[in-house]
C-alpha cells in the first residue's frame, strides 16, 4: 500500500479500515487457494502463439520467464508511477535526509517539525492524521488560495489553525531547503506578496500527486481510454483484444468511478467472463459459499 496507515472508508463491510490491513486481508483471501505469486517481476511483452493447434496468449517478463494462458486479466492499477517533485534546484539531494513523498509509517514523524506541501486530499489527510504524532504546528503549504480536498477536511484544518496546531500558508511555494546533512528549515514565498518566510522543518512531506504511465502495456495494441487506462466493455471487462480483460483503475469506460469497491466488482466480472469464454459456456456467477 502506498499509504498503509491511511484509513479507508468506502469498502463494504468495513466502516473504517487501515489500508495495510485491507491489503493484508485481500491477500489472505485471494491466496487461500494456492495461486502462483511472482513479486518483483515485470511483464514486458505479450504475443499470441500456437500450441498444438490452439491459440494461446504468451507473456514474457523482465526475468526471462514466459507464461502461457488462454486468458489474461490486467489489474495494473495506475501503472508505473513516480511522485511529482518540487521545482527546487537539487531537490533530489534531500531524499533520505528529511524529504518524504509518502507517509508509510506515522511513527517516523514522531516529534518532528513537519511541512506538508500540497492542496489535495492526501495533503489535508496527513495534516490531520499526523496531529497525534508530529510537533505542532504542522505547516501546510499550497500554491493556490483554494484547496482541492474535501471541504470537511479543509474546515477541520482551519479549526486546528485557530488552535495553533496547523499553520496554513497560501498562496505559497517552497523556494529553498536549508540544512547541514539533513533538512533543518525551508524558505517559503508568499507568491501574492512576494515575501519570503524561513520555516523550521526537519520533515518535508511533498504530496503533489504522481506521474503515471502504462509502461510496456501501452505497446500491446490495446485500445486506450485517455492516456492511462485500457478501454473495456463494462459488461464483460474485455478489451479490444479477444481473451484479454482489465479491471480496477487501469480499466476505463464512460462513466467510470475509480473506487476500491468498483475495482473489486470489475475483477469479479472479468474473472467470470474469462472463465466462461475459456470453457465455452454461459456466463454464470461462481458463488464462493460452501
Amino acid at each position: 500500500a502506498v499509504y498503509p496507515e491511511k484509513h479507508v472508508y468506502d469498502v463494504a463491510g468495513h466502516p473504517k479500515i487501515l489500508a495495510q490491513k485491507l491489503v493484508d486481508l485481500c491477500a489472505e483471501q485471494g491466496l487461500q487457494y494456492g495461486a502462483d505469486v511472482r513479486l518483483g517481476e515485470e511483464v514486458t511483452t505479450l504475443s499470441e502463439v500456437d500450441a498444438d493447434g490452439e491459440a494461446l496468449l504468451s507473456i514474457s517478463t523482465g526475468k526471462g520467464n514466459t507464461f502461457l494462458s488462454r486468458s489474461l486479466i490486467i489489474t495494473a492499477g495506475h501503472g508505473a508511477f513516480e511522485p511529482r517533485t518540487l521545482g527546487v534546484e537539487g531537490i533530489e539531494e534531500w531524499e533520505g535526509r528529511g524529504l518524504h513523498y509518502f507517509v508509510r509509517q506515522k511513527e517516523v514523524f514522531q516529534g518532528r517539525t513537519c511541512v506538508i506541501v500540497g492542496g489535495g486530499d492526501s495533503a489535508l489527510d496527513w495534516t490531520l492524521g499526523l496531529q497525534d504524532t508530529a510537533r505542532p504546528p504542522i505547516a501546510l503549504v499550497h500554491r493556490r488560495d483554494r484547496f482541492r480536498a474535501l471541504e470537511s477536511s479543509v474546515n477541520e484544518a482551519k479549526q486546528l489553525e485557530s488552535e495553533g496546531r496547523v499553520r496554513i500558508m497560501t498562496p505559497c511555494e517552497v523556494r529553498e531547503i536549508h540544512g547541514d546533512g539533513s533538512i533543518e528549515a525551508v524558505t517559503i514565498e508568499d507568491v501574492q506578496q512576494g515575501v519570503l518566510h524561513q520555516v523550521p522543518c526537519d520533515a518535508l512531506i511533498t504530496l503533489l500527486g504522481f506521474h503515471s504511465h502504462l509502461g510496456a502495456i501501452a505497446e500491446w495494441d490495446l485500445e486506450l481510454e485517455g492516456k492511462r487506462q485500457i478501454r473495456v466493455d463494462p459488461m464483460t471487462m474485455e478489451t479490444n483484444l479477444p481473451g484479454i480483460f482489465a479491471a480496477g483503475d487501469v480499466a476505463g469506460y464512460t462513466g467510470k468511478i475509480t473506487l476500491i469497491t468498483i475495482g473489486m466488482g470489475e475483477a469479479a466480472i472479468a474473472a467470470n467472463n474469462a472463465v466462461a469464454q475459456v470453457r465455452g459456456e454461459k456466463v454464470q456467477p461462481k458463488y464462493s459459499t460452501d
